[in-house]
């Protein structure tokens, strides 16, 4: 356990910085590229990097269970329409 003396302090970053990174997540494609480098990057402030990898890491699972989802859908209709009910 680290002492309060040993922690590393990031500055705190501004409400009109995260208003900012929030409008910049709207814009498709753009959204992905700017967590990656906010994510990755070594000199942005330690809070937004920890922000930005846990948002990936959401968007990560969400893809996944929209697809766990779509197979469902799918799997259910194929064998919806080859049953013998409609016959």
């Amino acid at each position: 356990m680290e002492s309060d003396a040993n922690k590393e302090n990031a500055p705190i970053v501004s409400t009109g910085e995260w208003v900012a990174s929030k409008f910049l997540l709207l814009i498709p494609v753009v959204n992905i590229i700017f967590l990656f480098i906010w994510a990755f990057n070594n000199s942005e402030n330690k809070n937004k990097s920890n922000w930005a990898k846990a948002t990936l890491i959401v968007y990560v699972l969400r893809v996944f269970i929209y697809i766990i989802i779509i197979i469902m859908f799918f799997s259910f209709f194929t064998s919806l329409f080859n049953s013998d009910y409609y016959v």
